[in-house]
């Protein structure tokens, strides 16, 4: 694939809030017929973009992404082949953040309020009117009026994306954590005093969510920086939220 073929379908992605990975051939070693230094091949969601000629060098990129994504650094990998080697440079293409506030609430206004000033991109979600509406969410990029689970099903999660659970009852906690808990979002975390979290969780396992789908909550959500009003609350969970997003963990 030429340059500006690949650098198209690139653009393509992130504006469609894709998440994939770009490979760059570096290095070759041996006999590797089919691929040379500087061919490009991008992976995004399922589909290929390019040629890295070996289906087994494809494959090996493919089996690399979820890697790539998590860590959002890129990766130098040397993939050995019959008669040779080849060394890729992944690097993750990756859309600009989203946070996704379920719940219109107080902190979930200070939430979206403390996101758009640190340069989110920000969609709340509430199921009331009342709730979710452009007075509340003045520089909101989307306000979505819907049920939490019939909106969650309608909005593209990536990983790229940063999932906030402030609603107002364990009830709308549970639906959203349901409709989210598998998705290849980067973070998913959840209010609420210990018990509400551990009675969510139960009731998950109850439902067969795995122990490892549960780990990924931070739930009570936030660091622990003594917060209060909702204001600093909102400051304690972005300030998880960037942490989690500069540093991966």
């Amino acid at each position: 694939m030429d340059k500006l073929s690949f650098f198209r379908h690139l653009l393509a992605a992130l504006e469609g809030q894709e998440a994939g990975v770009a490979a760059t051939v570096v290095k070759i070693e041996g006999d590797v017929p089919g691929v040379a230094p500087g061919d490009r091949y991008l992976w995004s969601t399922g589909r290929c973009y390019g040629s890295l000629g070996p289906a087994g060098l494809e494959a090996a990129v493919a089996e690399r992404t979820p890697e790539v994504l998590a860590g959002r650094r890129p990766l130098l990998e040397t993939i050995d082949l019959e008669g040779g080697s080849v060394t890729l440079f992944l690097e993750p293409a990756l859309p600009g953040p989203e946070i996704i506030v379920l719940g219109g609430g107080h902190v979930g206004q200070q939430v979206a309020a403390v996101a758009k000033l640190a340069g989110y991109r920000v969609t709340v979600i509430d199921d009331r009117p009342d709730f979710a509406n452009r007075a509340l969410f003045p520089t909101a990029d989307r306000i979505i009026c819907k049920n939490f689970t019939a909106a969650l099903q309608d909005i593209k999660i990536t990983p790229a994306t940063f999932i906030v659970i402030v609603t107002r009852g364990h009830r709308y906690d549970y639906e959203c954590l349901r409709a989210v808990i598998a998705s290849p979002a980067a973070y998913i975390g959840m209010i609420g005093s210990r018990r509400r979290v551990r009675g969510v969780k139960e009731r998950l396992v109850e439902e067969g969510v795995g122990e490892d789908l549960l780990e990924r909550i931070h739930a009570p959500i936030g660091l622990d920086i003594g917060a209060e009003t909702p204001t600093e609350i909102a400051v304690s969970i972005m300030a998880e939220i960037i942490r989690v997003y500069r540093c991966g963990a």
